[in-house]
């Protein structure tokens, strides 16, 4: 009997000891953060003075945004003495990673944030590859309400809550990846996303700590581009051949045969991107404008080139939006309800100037109503 409880005891203790080790071991791995990013930065920003009531944050497309602020202005100024004064932060290659650090730098919050991005997610690496199950993992931890809790309460728990992991420096500047591969951006992709969305919510929360009112503004995306790249496991050689088929029939001028074959075509095979733009350019031909715009939201949605913003980027917006009861500015579905009207963008990502015009003018009444001005 004395021995079965010493072998008993001995286990216990022996558990005990590992387990100890194995809290030690992710409380030295581990920093203290209540949000597991798998990323840290080389250093802190810059200290940046606000200077303006109003700012504008985001990456290349917030600001190219900010180039019409003068315009923002001027409908918010409308009787004032001196118009009102609109600061920006957005800058290319600056994800949303970048512009949660820089903002985290500011001596003060304004008074409104307009956030414009979603481009330029995927244009530096910031986490490792290897860690994508654990990265899921801990955001899985965070997102359950009584760990976030306790994390608040004692962020150190963070130390032992979360898996370790390897996690990416950051320089002060991105330093511009290789055009990613396709197996890459397949493999990163859900992991952005992820890192999107929750991104966003720090975004919110971090300004309503401070008393700033957030818009959050959707990035318009131009229908008439076709995809960069059809992810290879979405192709055959069969479906190149009807592609074809669909083409000879756009060029023989015969668009109802063409519907009525891209229709049937996009049902058998889901997922293609090149399909789902052809057939969305089709419907468009015969005036069938949801339909085209649907289809050619969703192309897309599955293009295998991380080079503009997709629909997933402004479907996870208006989400944060709406469950987070921000006020958001649609400023993609202004440009879809202009599709097929008028000519929408003069190049690839970057509508034409009258309808940044056009939103100035919408978004400018909206603040002044907040503002009661």
């Amino acid at each position: 009997m004395k021995k079965i409880l010493s072998v008993l005891l001995l286990s216990v203790l022996a558990a005990m000891v590992t387990g100890g080790i194995l809290v030690f071991y992710r409380f030295q791995k581990n920093p203290e953060q209540i949000v597991p990013y798998p990323y840290t930065f080389a250093g802190p920003a810059s200290p940046i003075a606000l200077e303006a009531p109003i700012l504008i944050a985001g990456d290349r497309m917030g600001s190219y945004l900010a180039k019409f602020k003068n315009e923002l202005a001027a409908t918010i100024s409308v009787n004032l003495e001196k118009p009102i004064k609109i600061q920006s932060l957005a800058k290319p290659k600056h994800g949303l990673h970048r512009t949660l650090h820089k903002l985290g730098a500011l001596s003060q919050w304004p008074q409104i944030l307009i956030y414009q991005g979603g481009s330029e997610e995927f244009s530096e690496l910031k986490f490792n590859p290897k860690e994508i199950s654990k990265i899921t993992e801990n955001f899985k931890r965070y997102n359950d309400d009584r760990i976030e809790t306790f994390l608040i309460l004692y962020p150190w728990l963070s130390r032992i809550v979360y898996e370790p992991i390897s996690r990416i420096v950051l320089p002060i500047e991105p330093v511009e990846e290789e055009e990613l591969s396709e197996k890459a951006y397949l493999k990163r992709l859900e992991t952005e996303l992820l890192l999107y969305e929750q991104q966003l919510v720090q975004l919110v929360a971090m300004s309503r700590d401070r008393n700033t009112l957030l818009i959050l503004s959707t990035t318009p995306i131009n229908l008439d581009m076709p995809p960069k790249k059809v992810c290879e496991f979405t192709t055959t050689t069969d479906i190149e051949a009807e592609i074809l088929s669909l083409k000879d029939l756009m060029e023989a001028n015969n668009p109802k045969s063409a519907y009525t074959k891209s229709s049937k075509l996009i049902t058998q095979y889901s997922g293609n991107a090149e399909l789902l733009f052809i057939h969305g350019q089709i419907a468009k031909r015969l005036g069938k404008w949801d339909e085209a715009k649907n289809s050619l939201l969703e192309s897309s949605a599955y293009d295998c080139g991380a080079w503009r913003v997709t629909e997933v980027h402004n479907s996870i917006i208006r989400k944060v939006a709406k469950e987070h009861q921000v006020l958001l500015f649609d400023f993609a579905q202004l440009l879809e309800r202009e599709y097929g009207q008028n000519i929408t963008f003069f190049d690839e990502i970057h509508p034409q100037n009258l309808y940044y015009d056009k939103a100035m003018g919408q978004l400018g009444l909206v603040i002044k109503r907040i503002l009661k001005l």
